[in-house]
């Protein structure tokens, strides 16, 4: 199913796109399904002024497009308020710090485990995958029936995987506040 999830952009096996015979005489290429799709995501990175460096924030600017219109248009809504990490600096309230500790928190912790997942299902597989090509001896015909070798390192949005979902982790991370010097407590 890898192959069917991956899309027509940022696919070397189809570099120039699909052709959807009927509708356009040119290729067409769109992404496969990424959670850089997510409208929550991106309206959770708005919201707590999580800035994505060059690349990786091209990749999830370029995702919008694949989200409903109103979708899209209420994180770009939201990206044109005054940041809420900047109001709770101003608040000097240790509540209010530590419950906006807590948001960023659990995003990191929700992209870490997504690397885990994509890690599990996609890294691990697809370097099992190169090792059997390794062993085996194939015929050519049989390795052209498998879904293609390039797709191996690329997310299924067409992005360079682990390091796209590690900067992205890393992003996150760099929203927290600055340690205000007390043992901050930890919540569940």
């Amino acid at each position: 199913m890898r192959i069917y999830l991956s899309g027509w952009k940022d696919n070397t096996s189809m570099p120039k796109g699909l052709v959807y015979e009927g509708v356009l005489e040119e290729p067409m290429e769109y992404s496969g399904g990424s959670a850089a799709q997510s409208s929550l995501l991106h309206c959770f990175d708005e919201l707590l002024g999580i800035k994505h460096e060059e690349t990786s924030g091209e990749f999830l600017a370029r995702m919008r497009n694949y989200m409903p219109p109103a979708h899209k248009q209420l994180i770009q809504d939201i990206s044109l308020q005054p940041s809420l990490k900047g109001f709770v600096q101003q608040q000097a309230s240790e509540r209010l710090n530590q419950a906006f500790q807590r948001c960023v928190k659990k995003l990191l912790a929700f992209r870490s485990y997504h690397i885990k997942v994509v890690s599990r299902y996609i890294t691990v597989p697809a370097a099992r995958a190169r090792q059997l090509r390794k062993q085996s001896r194939e015929s050519e015909q049989e390795m052209i029936s498998r879904a293609p070798t390039a797709l191996e390192e690329r997310g299924t949005g067409g992005s360079g995987i682990m390091s796209f979902l590690k900067t992205v982790r890393n992003q996150t991370k760099y929203t927290l506040l600055p340690e205000t010097g007390k043992k901050e407590l930890h919540h569940s």
